[in-house]
């Protein structure tokens, strides 16, 4: 049967109004909510970019070491992260808190997450003994209610694999305490791809991720002070241990570590010195030493005497910034300010930027 001009173009009036009445209820619908049992971390926050801060070197003033970068590029940055805080094996927090700093911060809008460290020989007591557990989270309680701090990171490195469910214990103890004073609660795990697993068998990424609102990733030092010279983070490490975090606990959860300084090898054998950016330039220049450029690695390095060099620079971290905006993490950390090229915030505000 064949329909008349007229019909047809009457058919097609009413299944294309009946097409866009669908489509404009189904844009206008609100967004779904999350089911029972579906991750919290499907809920993404603001980008965040946090600069690490170090305190001066002792008997140096309060100005030098991360102060001039957190003054000079505070409007890149939502949230400083310093490095104040140990325990000790009675659960106790000795402290290298400074007031400039606090108040300078704060004066900035920046937000604040201090970092709280583990003394290697305390971690056994820490982790290992409920009472300085729970000793140690509420003196991590009380100083953050006191310093008014917008929350914390748990930066307990090299870890025995054997605190694994510890440690778990420990954020799952401290979590809720936080939570209910508001408070944002960061946890710095070690990368799992290309890492031994007696550097990294202690963090459970999705166990972990149910007491902390973030998991920090430290993608840096795969090559370290003791290893072979190399690269600090490849850009294919880089990018595999981004992506593994991610796949564990979601984008909105993980906050990806950017490496802005290097390390300083004697061929001989030995533990290499940590070095800046500039510091790398200058020792270059004065050498005489050709800096080059490895493509596969996306990293700088040189040789001079009997040394070799490798380090962080703009052109590093924009291959890094790459990756992060093709995931996009909850935010980024960069470990640490005053280590890094300047010019590397200029492409953080382009590749990443921080969101109100």
């Amino acid at each position: 049967m064949r329909y008349s001009k007229t019909v047809s173009i009457i058919v097609l009036i009413i299944f294309v109004a009946a097409v866009l009445s669908f489509v404009g209820g189904c844009a206008n619908s609100p967004a779904p909510k999350l089911l029972p049992g579906q991750p919290a971390a499907m809920e993404k926050p603001p980008r965040m970019v946090i600069g690490y801060y170090e305190n001066p070197y002792p008997g140096t003033p309060d100005k030098t070491g991360s102060f001039p970068s957190m003054k000079a590029f505070s409007k890149s940055m939502s949230a400083v992260g310093p490095f104040w805080y140990s325990v000790t094996k009675d659960g106790t927090l000795q402290s290298k808190e400074s007031q400039l700093v606090y108040d300078t911060a704060k004066g900035l809008g920046l937000k604040m997450f201090p970092l709280i460290t583990n003394k290697q020989e305390a971690t056994d007591a820490i982790l290992g003994d409920p009472a300085v557990r729970s000793k140690t989270v509420d003196n991590i309680v009380k100083v953050v209610k006191e310093r008014n701090y917008d929350g914390v990171n748990i930066d307990f490195e090299l870890v025995p694999k054997k605190h694994r469910d510890n440690l778990s214990a420990f954020m799952a103890e401290l979590y809720p305490k936080m939570s209910a004073m508001r408070k944002t609660v960061i946890i710095s795990v070690f990368p799992q791809v290309e890492v031994t697993e007696d550097i990294s068998g202690a963090y459970d990424y999705q166990t972990l991720a149910k007491s902390a609102d973030f998991l920090q990733l430290m993608l840096y030092d795969h090559h370290w002070e003791t290893s072979p010279p190399g690269p600090l983070a490849s850009i294919d490490w880089y990018e595999k241990n981004l992506k593994y975090a991610i796949d564990k606990v979601g984008a909105a959860k993980v906050i990806a570590g950017l490496g802005a300084y290097g390390y300083d090898w004697p061929k001989q054998g030995g533990s290499a010195e940590t070095v800046k950016y500039v510091d790398a330039i200058v020792l270059a220049v004065h050498k005489g030493a050709e800096i080059k450029y490895d493509d596969a690695a996306q990293a700088p390095h040189f040789s001079y005497d009997d040394h070799e060099v490798w380090f962080e620079n703009a052109k590093s971290t924009a291959a890094k910034l790459d990756i992060l905006a093709k995931y996009d993490p909850a935010g980024v950390a960069i470990w640490r300010l005053g280590q890094e090229q300047p010019e590397i915030w200029p492409l953080i505000d382009q590749k990443f930027p921080k969101q109100q």
